[in-house]
């Protein structure tokens, strides 16, 4: 019974265990003092110890210079601590903190390690040692900076070098001095004699900072942007016009930890103070002269000149119209009315003022597009709606005259301009007439790539090569005609040669011949469309005997 006892009073919890009290209470006469427990005092411990406000700011100070490290290498502290932490639960070691912040490149003594492992430290009961150190919450406050736009503009304080790394910042600031009035007095003296003499700092210093061999005298790592200050000083270009003060002062402004000399940063203050190094040059920029020419395409029908595109290009509206109407209610959103223009490849041909036309025409008042009447009115150049109902209707297939609206964009001439024309065009065929002169391969020399279009500079050596010269009005009234590409310079001549030199019937006849497809001769129908039987001196006529 007593092992027993022992055994269960030794496997109680401690917050149930009996409290004993001294045995000086117990003695008669002696008043017990009331138990109190340190309930408050318990909770704290097991919270974590008290924060201190000088703490804090030697945490919010060792972060700060973590941050000034990482955000200019753009580093995540995090992926340093997965290795010592394969399960993910947030935590690691106080050696393991050591390990990683030597990795990541922060140089800590041991004493600011312990501080920052002291404040990361979890205290739960989840909190198993020596793995207590919550590198999680240490990250999430070193990250803090690539967050904040405002704290990344309080860290910059130059860049290093210009193209390509001028999004690297660099760590350096610059000492501040007493007497700050003198210091930017000597650095616009140091701009002024760099802008008057043609001198760069920068270029100085760069055989002691960018040497490729290893050599004595540079001490610092290449590509630092530092030199040490006995070399920042032999190497100074304004000994005579400074005084030796003003180069301590400089020297003392820009002095880094190690006692050297950050040059680039000089170099940077002193370019800032300089202003834009470029010389301005003369230019000559592209200044349109307004055209005042109407073209066709601004008096064509939006609609007819997406029909003439479908037609072309031998596409269907509808069916992308219902990939976004699933019920087939034949509606959908100007905004998709965009997206199926643009997936047709109609949007270079439609600009903004046209496609705001066509959603006013077909817009309902719910906000909706009523594509299908709209597709039905594109349909029209294919067939006619309704057709079931005129049986004695017939279609025709759309041909070159159906594009030509969508293809063509010519120039609105008055009546005047064109009786013009008719005399020039006149006289190039009485002269083409009477020489028997051949143009066409003379302007196919110039088009290489068959478009059946020149410029018209081309065309106007090829009337000279010909023997016809032609003067500048001439050329215009003409241009006015055949530039039908919408801009004054594309000339087709295949036009031009149908209306100049037109090929004699039958031999228009041969080229429909030689071009269309094979059609064998079947015998002449001894009926009509009627179906009625058509007499032998019509159908055919008589043979002599």
């Amino acid at each position: 019974k007593v092992e027993s006892a022992r055994v269960s009073r030794s496997s109680s919890p401690p917050h149930r265990r009996p409290i004993s009290t001294p045995s000086f209470w117990a003695q008669p006469g002696v008043a017990k003092p009331p138990l109190e427990l340190p309930i408050a005092g318990l909770r704290a411990s097991a919270a974590g110890p008290m924060e201190d406000p000088s703490n804090d700011e030697v945490i919010a100070e060792l972060v700060h210079r973590i941050q000034l490290h990482v955000m200019p290498r753009r580093i995540r502290c995090r992926e340093f601590f997965n290795d010592f932490d394969p399960l993910r639960c947030g935590r690691c070691t106080m050696p393991q903190l050591a390990k990683a912040l030597n990795t990541i490149g922060v140089g800590m003594t041991e004493q600011e390690v312990d501080t920052l492992a002291e404040h990361y430290t979890d205290h739960g009961p989840r909190a198993t040692k020596p793995q207590v150190v919550n590198y999680y919450r240490f990250c999430a406050d070193v990250d803090n900076i690539f967050s904040s736009e405002e704290e990344q503009d309080n860290m910059k304080s130059m860049m290093m070098t210009s193209s390509p790394g001028s999004t690297v910042m660099s760590t350096f600031r610059p000492n501040s001095v007493e007497d700050e009035d003198r210091f930017y007095h000597v650095l616009h003296r140091v701009a002024t004699l760099c802008k008057a003499r043609g001198v760069l700092l920068k270029p100085l210093y760069t055989d002691l900072d960018r040497a490729a061999i290893p050599m004595p005298s540079r001490q610092n790592p290449r590509r630092g942007g530092k030199v040490t200050r006995q070399q920042f000083i032999r190497t100074w270009p304004f000994k005579k016009e400074m005084s030796p003060d003003d180069l301590e002062l400089l020297c003392d402004r820009y002095s880094t930890k190690g006692g050297d000399i950050h040059f680039m940063a000089l170099h940077n203050e002193v370019s800032e103070v300089l202003g834009d190094p470029e010389q301005p040059f003369p230019t000559s920029p592209l200044h349109l002269r307004a055209d005042g020419t109407r073209w066709s395409h601004q008096d064509l029908p939006v609609v007819k000149k997406i029909m003439s595109k479908v037609v072309e290009k031998r596409v269907r509206l509808k069916e992308h119209f219902q990939d976004f109407d699933p019920l087939r209610k034949g509606f959908c959103t100007p905004g998709q009315v965009k997206t199926v223009i643009t997936i047709m490849g109609l949007g270079k041909d439609i600009d903004k003022y046209d496609f705001e036309t066509i959603l006013s025409m077909y817009m309902q008042d719910d906000g909706l597009f009523d594509y299908r009447s709209f597709c039905d009115d594109v349909d029209k150049a294919f067939t006619l709606p309704n057709l079931e109902n005129y049986p004695y209707a017939r279609t025709s297939m759309p041909d070159a005259s159906t594009t030509a609206p969508a293809r063509r964009n010519t120039m609105r001439l008055s009546e005047a301009k064109l009786a013009k024309v008719r005399k020039v065009e006149e006289k190039i065929r009485t002269f083409v007439r009477k020489r028997r002169a051949e143009m066409k391969p003379m302007f196919q020399d110039f088009d290489r790539a068959h478009r059946g279009y020149v410029t018209r500079s081309q065309f106007t050596r090829i009337m000279s090569m010909m023997q016809f010269d032609l003067d500048e009005k001439a050329i215009d009234l003409l241009a006015g005609i055949y530039c039908d590409f919408g801009n004054h310079n594309d000339f087709n001549y295949k036009t031009f040669l149908r209306s100049i030199d037109p090929p004699a019937g039958d031999v228009e006849v041969a080229m429909m011949q030689m071009t269309s497809p094979f059609v064998p001769w079947s015998p002449k129908p001894y009926f009509n469309s009627r179906g009625r039987v058509i007499p032998r001196s019509a159908s055919a006529p008589m043979l002599p005997c």
